[in-house]
This record gives structure tokens, sequence and C-alpha cells, in this order.
């Protein structure tokens, strides 16, 4: 009986795995905020190691500053945060709050990530905010560049207004939508962004204009903004069949505990891979995998310099 030969096909991504820094705000922050000596935020992070969260809150008619820096450990959670603010912030509008991932002690040049939210007016008294709009709090911090880019944005209105969403590398323009209209009410819309192939890179930025004057976007009614967006190539489909046809057989000693990749003295990651396309291990930095604990049977090993190997666990 002949040996059957799969056909699945797996993704493989030619960056490393580290996970991109993320913070959001949780609870909605309206743009119309009273004036008052504290404010409160509820940040939710996701970060790689152990960082800082920072809040700056900036702007208005006097260059009003507010900020603190709360540590926090390497993984998930959810922080509150008091802001307090020396005086009272003056009525008016033009503030702006950021909030961001930062190196743990370091200053704003280490920003990692940051969410913006820009044109917040600052009032007498808490007053009820009947239009704004926001990026999904599921909106990914990474990106394989396929040439289209999908948001999905959470609105209400009051009338009829406009939502556009620009890409930028720093401080350059890239793409932008088309302005899509909704209507009186609150929702969630796609917005659709297409684009050239955009270089690799971690400095992009994505920036959500909202509002309805006749110079929109240039003028809008609030903008909020993510930063630090990574943009990689696409990922690579390979399937088993092609793995077998060009990978170099390994011979292993059926004593050994380790395989070691021959070549280069490190790896950005390594991935063996079971024969039904499952990966089951990785390593990244390195170039050698441990291997003890796996299963007797064949496997195929893959690098970041997209060479194959093939070798049989004992």
């Amino acid at each position: 009986m002949k040996p059957l030969l799969f056909t699945f096909a797996f993704f493989l991504s030619i960056i490393a795995l580290a996970q991109n820094d993320k913070v959001v705000f949780i609870k909605e922050v309206p743009i119309k905020m009273p004036s008052t000596t504290s404010y409160n935020f509820y940040i939710g992070y996701e970060v790689s190691q152990d960082s800082d969260i920072a809040i700056d809150f900036s702007g208005g008619p006097s260059k009003f500053w507010a900020g603190k820096t709360t540590p926090v450990s390497k993984g998930k959670g959810l922080v509150p945060i008091d802001l307090p603010t020396k005086d009272n912030p003056p009525n008016g509008t033009g503030y702006k709050l950021v909030v961001s991932v930062r190196e743990r002690n370091g200053g704003w040049q280490t920003t990692k990530f940051a969410s913006i939210i820009d044109n917040i007016e600052i009032v007498k008294k808490t007053t009820p905010v009947l239009d704004d709009a926001s990026f999904s709090p599921l909106t990914p911090t990474k990106f394989s560049d396929i040439g289209v880019y999908n948001f999905d944005i959470q609105y209400k209105a009051s009338q009829q207004r406009n939502i556009v969403v620009a890409i930028y590398d720093q401080g350059k323009w890239v793409a932008a939508s088309k302005a899509i209209s909704v209507e009186k009410g609150s929702g969630t819309e796609r917005i659709q962004i297409k684009t050239n192939p955009l270089p690799e890179g971690n400095k992009y930025r994505f920036i959500l204009y909202y509002g309805s004057d006749e110079d929109f976007p240039n003028t809008y009614l609030v903008s909020k903004e993510m930063s630090g967006i990574l943009i990689s190539k696409p990922e690579k489909v390979i399937t088993l069949s092609s793995l077998r046809k060009r990978s170099i057989r390994l011979s292993i000693n059926k004593d050994s505990d380790i395989l070691t990749i021959p070549g280069d003295l490190t790896y950005k990651f390594i991935k063996i891979i079971a024969m039904n396309g499952a990966i089951v291990k990785e390593s990244q930095d390195s170039n050698s995998v441990q291997i003890s604990d796996l299963p007797k049977g064949g496997y195929f090993a893959i690098t970041n310099k997209d060479e194959s190997y093939q070798f049989i666990k004992f």
C-alpha cells in the first residue's frame, strides 16, 4: 500500500513571532470632558516585556499638560489609571489624550505603540456626547501587506457624518479610504483602504477622521490614531508536498535530544513541523531545537531563511 501524500497547506510568517505591544482605552473616553482636577482611565494592554504605560493629556487654549507613568509586567492586563492635574484645564477645544507603551523607565523616545484621541473639548460640566467614532478595540497592530486594509469603525452620529481612515508611514501620508457617509444613529461601519505594496516597518500610523464640514477631512469633529503599527511582507504559503521535494535530509543520533541546523550560528526562528502540517516546536535566536519530548516519527525543520530539512526522531 502506497503511503498517503498529504496536501495540506499552511502559512509561514517570515518575521519573528514576537507579539506587537498594544494599549487601548477600555472604557469610552468622551470627546467632551468636564474641567476637573483628576481624570480616571481604564487601559487594556499587551506588552512583550516589562514596560511603562504613559498617559499624556495636553493642548487647549493655554497649552495645558498633565501626565503619568504606570509600570506594568510582561503579558496582558487591565490597569486603572488616575491622572491628577495641577490645575483645572480651561474650557476650550484642541486637547489631545495619548496613552502609550514605553520601555521601562524610558522617555517618549522609547514609545512602541500609542493610541491617540485628538480634538477633545473641555467643558464646564459633564455633557452627553452625541457624535464620536473609534477604531474597534479588536483592530490588530500587526498586518501582513496584501494591499487591502479593513477597519471596523464604531460610531454614533447626531446627523449625517463622514468617516475617513488614512495610513501614514511616520509623518508621510501613504493612502486613505474614500469618505464613507453614515446616517444619524449608532453602529459599526467597515472602512477599506486599497494601496500599492508597502515597505516593511513598525512605524506606521492609522488615523481616523470623523466629521461633516465642507473642508472634511481637513477639519473634523474628532480624530483617533493608532501608531506603532507593524506591516510585514505577505505570509508565504508552503505545502507539505513542496517541503518533501526540497528538504535536505538530516541524520541525527537516536540518543540525541537536540537538533542542530547546519549553516549559521543563529537563526531568527526554527520551526519543527509534524507530518500533518502542525507546528509542534519552535526556537528563536538559536541554531538548535530541543526535541527530547517529540514523539517518534518524521518531521520537517524550517528556518527564517526559507531553508527546510527533514529528519526522523527515533
